[in-house]
């Protein structure tokens, strides 16, 4: 199935293939993503924490220091605790569907259907295995790259959302 489309306003309508996501995926894509948009607190916190450690004396300068030491271990368990709730919607079957001034996720069962408005849209960024929708606010969506038909048709979806190069 093709996945740009023209309907019969002659508007674009830019389809994905019907994909799932499962959530041990998106907890790992989630992960990924903010360890690349916060890596320079991955570097300087448990610096900080070794510092404090070794300099300073006192069981509250050492329990700190440990703390930010161990602080990047809990990146997986925050991943899964922020993605139980988005969970649910992305291991169903869904398909997005970009027409007009909405991008449509469209689920089976219909009752967890949803739609962002295009002004809701930052950027959206291609990785390996996914498509990162990013929304204000830090909130985002993946759809996996396998679902668009081609690159081309990624560069397409960037450019019906108003965030191309």
């Amino acid at each position: 199935m093709p996945s740009i489309l023209h309907n019969e306003d002659g508007l674009k309508r830019i389809e994905t293939t019907i994909y799932s996501v499962s959530r041990s995926q998106l907890a790992y894509w989630t992960g990924f993503e903010y360890a690349r948009r916060f890596w320079p607190f991955f570097i300087s916190i448990p610096i900080t924490g070794l510092l404090i450690f070794s300099l300073f004396s006192g069981n509250l300068y050492k329990g700190l220091g440990m703390m930010m030491i161990l602080w990047p271990i809990s990146i997986p368990a925050r991943s899964i605790l922020i993605t139980t709730k988005a969970s649910r919607r992305a291991i169903l079957p869904t398909k997005m569907v970009c027409e007009g001034e909405h991008v449509y996720f469209v689920t089976d069962p219909l009752e967890f259907n949803y739609r962002i408005h295009r002004d809701q849209i930052r950027d959206v960024k291609a990785r390996v295995e996914y498509v990162v929708i990013e929304l204000w606010k830090y909130r985002l969506v993946y759809v996996p790259y396998k679902a668009f038909e081609s690159a081309e048709a990624i560069q397409e979806f960037r450019r019906a959302v108003g965030v191309e190069d």
